[in-house]
């Protein structure tokens, strides 16, 4: 019979690895490099930055630490590029959104936006840690903390010429205000949304957009 402690230590494996599974629109599971990744996505996004040791992602991956050798050199890389093809995923389905009028631009970056954050809750998590960790830094080398920063900076460009495209009239240090509420307000959701409550994510997504038009009105 197994010790409340071995089963404690059984839930929390199988929780992970469900967990690493569902992130497999983004990281190839056939592929140990990209096991790797996804595990080291998991980890930070549960237990942050100072948690991914190359023990805990080893063995979430389902291999020997010493095997995690033959695809990175060390456990900052593994954080670098795992934290980047995140970014890369959020810009590219959150970002790209068909051209249109102003308003339409403004309103499908909001709502897929906000879609992303309630439909991919890991995912989202390690983006918003970069930001709101002062110690994230701590765990990549300067430059590669610095890259990671920029891939945010670009998103958040896009979306301040979005605003300003569909409030024109806006001066521009209002734009960035606007801008920096607009990110905030939408990356909040994947902290609070309960998929048990009343709203689906479709409606959460159209009630941020009522907002944002509120808070662009003239």
């Amino acid at each position: 019979m197994r010790s409340a402690r071995e089963k404690d230590i059984a839930s929390t494996a199988e929780r992970r690895a469900d967990e690493i599974a569902s992130l497999g629109r983004v990281f190839d599971h056939s592929v140990g490099r990209e096991r790797i990744l996804a595990a080291a996505v998991t980890i930070v996004a549960t237990s942050g930055f100072g948690a991914c040791t190359v023990r805990e992602v080893a063995e979430a991956a389902g291999i020997k630490a010493p095997g995690l050798y033959s695809h990175f050199r060390s456990k900052e890389e593994i954080l670098t590029e795992a934290v980047s093809r995140v970014l890369a995923d959020f810009t590219e389905n959150a970002g790209a959104v068909a051209d249109g009028t102003p308003e339409d631009e403004l309103r499908d970056t909001v709502r897929r936006h906000v879609l992303y954050q309630i439909e991919n809750v890991h995912l989202a998590r390690v983006a918003d840690m970069l930001l709101d960790t002062a110690s994230a830094g701590d765990f990549v080398s300067h430059e590669d903390y610095e890259r990671l920063l920029s891939q945010q900076r670009d998103y958040l460009a896009m979306l301040s010429r979005r605003v300003a495209a569909y409030a024109p009239r806006l001066p521009a240090p209002q734009v960035d205000i606007v801008t920096m509420a607009i990110l905030a307000m939408c990356d909040r959701v994947a902290i609070w949304y309960d998929t048990a409550g009343p709203f689906s994510p479709d409606e959460v997504a159209d009630i941020h957009w009522h907002l944002v038009r509120r808070m662009l009105a003239e």
